[in-house]
């Protein structure tokens, strides 16, 4: 499938006049192929040389769930956000902080660091606050990681997260090609970091970018595992803050069996996936006391009070669910 892919690619590359895609509103088109065949050669990779042993139906079912929350932002948001931020960047390129930079290459630099570091501390605040946790968990409910993974987000993330991205461009007065391009090399990131491959040098490559190897962990069901490994482009800022690890998770995903289909993981990034409990005040009552066994494990720190308890809950409706299921079987 994928040679098929690189001999249309090879067609429409020798079709192409590249002044003006460089210089005109092509530019766009360019990079949107571009980074088509870069998911298929990395798809290509995966398929070849996979680091983790996926059956057949995981592996379909995870890419056909993540295309079509792909298909789904880019109808509803991904697109519309790309353009928004193009058009803040064409206003505000000349008024920011870095207006003051004279070298433009010090300036896209400058750029990307900005970029990677915001994204940073969002990645980490999607983990610390609960409220944002409901929606990034739809991103780690994978358990078939693979490049695909990449596209699988809430649609409310990828708003909040185009919103933050517009402000860092205002501030510094990014301008519209340097925001196509750093918006690009964050896409590739990202799908790379997702692919299911391993590699020789792989450690030596993840003490400048975050590799695979280093993702794989950030995307483990335990959460001692998961909090680490927050970067989207550099692996330096977990060296920095102290959220580094390396280490291999040993399995991926979310607990308690999350939902595979787009509408289900849509209402799971509000929370609705909870089924309805025959009686409420013992289970206020065995939530307390799982919840007060999770604050124990983790010495009482403070600050993650309300993920304990939605743990707790989603681990008491499983094992009610599971009960429930198995009165019916006998």
């Amino acid at each position: 499938m994928s040679f098929v892919w690189i001999e249309k690619a090879k067609i429409i590359l020798s079709r192409t006049q590249w002044p003006t895609y460089w210089h005109g509103e092509l530019t766009g088109e360019l990079v949107t192929l571009a980074l088509f065949l870069c998911f298929f050669a990395m798809l290509n990779l995966e398929l070849r040389l996979p680091r983790l042993i996926y059956t057949p139906r995981q592996i379909k079912l995870s890419y056909q769930t993540n295309i079509s929350l792909f298909i789904l932002n880019s109808m509803v948001i991904t697109v519309f956000s790309v353009s928004t931020l193009l058009t803040i960047a064409e206003h505000y390129s000349g008024n920011g902080l870095l207006n003051f930079v004279p070298n433009p290459m010090l300036k896209a630099l400058l750029s990307l660091l900005a970029i990677d570091l915001l994204l940073y501390i969002w990645h980490q605040a999607c983990h610390r606050l609960e409220f944002l946790w409901l929606f990034h968990r739809v991103h780690h409910s994978d358990s078939c990681m693979n490049v695909s993974t990449a596209f699988r987000l809430h649609f409310l993330e990828t708003i909040a997260t185009t919103c933050l991205k517009a402000l860092l461009i205002v501030t510094l007065g990014i301008d519209k090609m340097l925001v196509l391009t750093l918006e690009t090399l964050i896409l590739l990131c990202a799908m790379f970091q997702h692919t299911n491959i391993g590699f020789k040098y792989e450690r030596i490559l993840g003490c400048i970018i975050i590799v695979p190897l280093l993702h794989r962990l950030h995307h483990s069901k335990l959460r001692s595992e998961y909090d680490h490994n927050y970067g989207v482009v550099f692996s330096f800022w977990d060296r920095l803050f102290g959220t580094f690890s390396l280490a291999e998770p040993e399995t991926i995903g979310l607990k308690n069996s999350p939902p595979e289909n787009v509408l289900s993981l849509l209402k799971f990034g509000f929370g609705c996936e909870a089924p309805v409990w025959n009686n409420p005040l013992n289970f206020e009552l065995m939530i307390a006391e799982a919840a007060f066994y999770k604050a124990e494990k983790r010495n009482f720190c403070p600050g993650d009070e309300l993920r304990d308890w939605l743990e707790a809950k989603a681990d008491i409706l499983r094992d009610n669910t599971q009960n429930q299921q198995r009165k019916q079987v006998g």
